[in-house]
């Protein structure tokens, strides 16, 4: 399931990119919500923030850095298919989904497409996409479950002894509140 979920956002993700490209023009500029909102067409040929931008070879790094990181990915979401670590994987899925749109550009393009634009006055917010929010959720989402979920880090034996010691007592007939 986790493996449509990867190819719907992809395709989603590389039909804005299609439609965006075919009725833009660089950096053209549509409004949707004024001083705020608003679809463009920019070319980013480096990465995050346009790093490595100026760089002739900066895309063919960054190009290689986005096909082994998908590779990884994929083999980490596949590795976890047989764990009990659903949300893991569906923060792993958002991320390859977001590494393999990015992939698909810097090979289709050369460059990768942005559209979504955010003006704050005189401050307007580096321009995204829709891979990009899969590779920022994902890791947000990762991070939370790596920091929250502390028996992420714990053996499946190790998992059976730890819980909440009021569940263990209702488990046994007792409420938290009763005595023995």
């Amino acid at each position: 399931m986790l493996y449509v979920l990867i190819a719907v956002l992809v395709f989603l993700d590389q039909l804005i990119k299609y439609y965006i490209v075919q009725n833009f023009t660089v950096y053209q500029i549509q409004p949707v919500i004024e001083g705020f909102f608003s679809i463009t067409h920019f070319a980013n040929t480096g990465a995050a923030f346009s790093f490595l931008a100026d760089s002739s070879w900066g895309i063919f790094v960054l190009t290689g850095i986005s096909a082994i990181v998908s590779v990884i990915l994929l083999f980490a979401l596949y590795r976890l298919r047989s764990k009990k670590v659903p949300l893991i994987r569906l923060a792993i899925a958002l991320l390859v989904s977001g590494t393999i749109g990015i992939l698909i550009d810097r090979v289709r393009f050369h460059e990768v497409v942005d559209y979504l634009m955010f003006t704050f006055g005189s401050y307007t917010f580096p321009i995204f996409n829709l891979a990009d929010m899969c590779i920022v959720c994902g890791s947000i989402f990762l991070a939370v479950l790596m920091i929250f979920d502390k028996t992420l880090f714990l053996t499946d034996e190790a998992k059976k002894t730890v819980g909440n010691p009021a569940d263990k007592d209702i488990v046994e007939g007792m409420s938290p509140t009763n005595e023995k």
